[in-house]
């Protein structure tokens, strides 16, 4: 009996919850074994800019289980390349820590590391390409703690980036398509992280400081209108939910806005193919809160000779599934990084027991 209720147990999947700049998202699939969804709750910031902790344990009725894989906010985690030794486990965390330690120039004690492999193999120093994931352990102590005053048990932290990345990439878990190339740029309110995709597995990540807020700025500029009227615009705009003209307008400001964030993007997919000589990206695709925004799509295109920016109509379907469940009117892009994280694959070691 012990077995079989050890085996049901990890058939009831993680909770996938992003911690945003104004809400937290969280998405629960119907099984290990299923994309569907069972359930998910978007939970907003209270007027302190709090998460109140009695709505984040009414929130949680509908999901099963309380294992959860969290995405803190994004000021909270700092992504570095770094090549470290071929070593497993404890070994492995170790070496991160305190070498990510060293890039914040903090005391190793008090950081947390996790290393993402990039490089299938050693380089001639026996060393491995990886990203490294670290952040202080007060900051994220901090960030999840009204989940676990609420009863919920963080099993896993990632970047949203990488959320977001496994979300678009859930069709390359197939091995027919474990080395199709696709890069994901996720746009936030705050900024934006390109992510190279080879299966589903991340070869590049970085951050460009272009996100909703940039756009904003040249939206309430040519309008003449205050940045939060414009933020409120954009939404609106993105939703469907104004004229053509305003719409035109919107598209003409975040064309300008997001050239830098353009130009970044050409230059990952440089890397994709030359540097670490990977086939040529099947798709570009856009994610994030403020990824369905008009104008956006048209000025990453220009930017990719030959790479179409494409949607996928599976993940789409499923992501607009979870929004009519919730009911919020936000974009459903806005989604995917929460659903990447509740579809992260349990450790190779719980799968083989």
């Amino acid at each position: 009996m012990p077995n079989v209720l050890s085996w049901l147990g990890r058939s009831v999947p993680p909770i996938g919850i992003e911690i945003g700049a104004s809400a937290m998202r969280l998405v629960q699939l119907d099984s290990t074994r299923s994309d569907g969804v069972r359930h998910a709750a978007v939970i907003h910031r209270d007027a302190d800019g709090r998460f109140d902790v009695a709505e984040i344990r009414r929130a949680g009725r509908g999901f099963a289980g309380c294992d959860a894989v969290i995405s803190p906010p994004r000021t909270s985690l700092t992504v570095r390349p770094a090549r470290l030794p071929m070593l497993e486990g404890e070994e492995l965390r170790d070496a991160a820590r305190w070498e990510a330690a060293g890039h914040l120039e903090l005391d190793g004690r008090d950081v947390v590391a996790e290393p993402i492999l990039v490089g299938r193999s050693a380089q001639e120093d026996g060393r491995l390409e990886m990203l490294l994931v670290a952040g202080t352990a007060a900051t994220i102590e901090s960030a999840l703690s009204p989940l676990c005053d609420a009863g919920l048990r963080p099993i896993a932290v990632e970047p949203a980036f990488l959320g977001a990345g496994r979300a678009h990439a859930m069709r390359s878990r197939r091995d027919v398509e474990r080395e199709v190339v696709r890069i994901v740029i996720d746009v936030s309110d705050q900024d934006s992280w390109i992510t190279v995709m080879r299966g589903d597995g991340v070869v590049f990540a970085k951050q460009v400081d272009v996100g909703g807020a940039t756009f904003d700025r040249e939206i309430a500029r040519d309008l003449g209108i205050d940045q939060a009227e414009a933020a409120t615009t954009r939404r609106e705009v993105s939703a469907g939910r104004s004229d053509g003209l305003v719409t035109g307008a919107v598209a003409e400001a975040v064309r300008r806005a997001a050239t830098g964030l353009a130009e970044e993007t050409s230059m990952a997919l440089r890397y994709a193919t030359v540097a670490a000589r990977l086939s040529r990206p099947v798709a570009v695709h856009l994610s994030g809160e403020a990824g369905s925004t008009p104008g956006l799509e048209g000025v990453i295109g220009r930017a990719m000779p030959g790479v179409s920016v494409e949607r996928d109509r599976v993940l789409e379907d499923r992501l607009n599934a979870i929004v009519r469940l919730v009911g919020d009117g936000g974009p459903a892009s806005g989604w995917a990084t929460a659903l990447g994280l509740a579809l992260r694959p349990a450790p190779a070691k719980e799968e083989a027991a």
